[in-house]
């Protein structure tokens, strides 16, 4: 997995330092890696291999989820929100056992109940346009609409911010206006997790490279997902461990193995059992 960091988050680190909250910043980067491996976790056991994170002010560059089935949209949706949620009530019972720890970890509820609320909000690129996805026939007129929407709220959150001056600086608006009009704008064209069941979605308009790729028998299921992608074509070259090709396998065989065993076994071990069931 490609894993980068986005200028804007370097920018709320700099701003939270920059005003002695360093500590606090701390918490919102744990509080996000929650959120965000809810996310993957979730998306794995539903099948799906993410190829590409990166990291945002509240939360991750992620797609909207037009090739998830209706299940998995939800599911990956609500997933890091949910971490969150469920953080911030862990938290509390903390202090109803240690009251001492609450000045140290006040900021990390409030990271984690902003996380968790703010991505529920049914605008694009916020985890709850993957829910309203899920539940939408015509995808490509819901991502726009969407998308619209999360422009719209990044001025409402603006004029949120520009009135906190009159009332109490709130820098938290700020960034979450930021985050939304950039993530409406520009963040629709990348896709970050790929489906391991939809290995036939070429995007031959930009041309497809045709790749051979040699792996053991031990190697993951999982593993070989890696190497599949909308502008590739891969044929995979099961070894032994003299190094002699066992087997071939098309991107159209490993759908079928995959759909048949688990994700984490070996491609060998799989092998053996299809051997046995003809």
């Amino acid at each position: 997995m490609k894993f980068k960091v986005n200028p804007l988050f370097f920018a709320l680190a700099l701003a939270l330092i920059a005003f002695g909250h360093a500590l606090d910043f701390v918490w919102t980067m744990l509080a996000l890696l929650f959120h965000e491996s809810a996310h993957a976790l979730m998306a794995r056991a539903r099948g799906y291999v993410v190829k590409k994170m990166v990291l945002l002010p509240y939360g991750a560059m992620m797609s909207a989820g037009e090739n998830f089935d209706k299940t998995s949209s939800v599911l990956i949706g609500l997933s890091g929100p949910l971490c969150n949620l469920l953080l911030a009530l862990v938290t509390l019972g903390l202090w109803w056992l240690f009251p001492s720890v609450y000045p140290y970890t006040i900021f990390f509820l409030y990271a984690n109940l902003s996380l968790g609320l703010f991505n529920l909000l049914p605008v694009y690129p916020l985890d709850g346009s993957r829910v309203v996805l899920g539940f939408c026939k015509n995808k490509i007129k819901a991502v726009k609409g969407l998308q619209i929407a999360g422009i719209v709220c990044s001025f409402l959150f603006l004029g949120l911010f520009v009135g906190s001056f009159f009332f109490g600086l709130n820098f938290t608006f700020g960034i979450m206006a930021v985050f939304l009009f950039y993530g409406a704008t520009f963040l629709g064209k990348d896709e970050t997790y790929s489906s391991v069941l939809d290995v036939a979605c070429k995007n031959y308009s930009l041309g497809v490279e045709l790749k051979r790729v040699e792996i053991s028998c031990d190697t993951p299921i999982l593993r070989l997902f890696h190497y599949v992608g909308r502008q590739s074509k891969t044929t995979f070259d099961v070894v032994g461990e003299d190094g002699k090709i066992i087997r071939t396998l098309s991107e159209q065989d490993l759908k079928a193995i995959a759909v048949k065993n688990k994700l984490i076994i070996g491609i060998g071990e799989a092998l053996k059992g299809i051997e046995k069931e003809s």
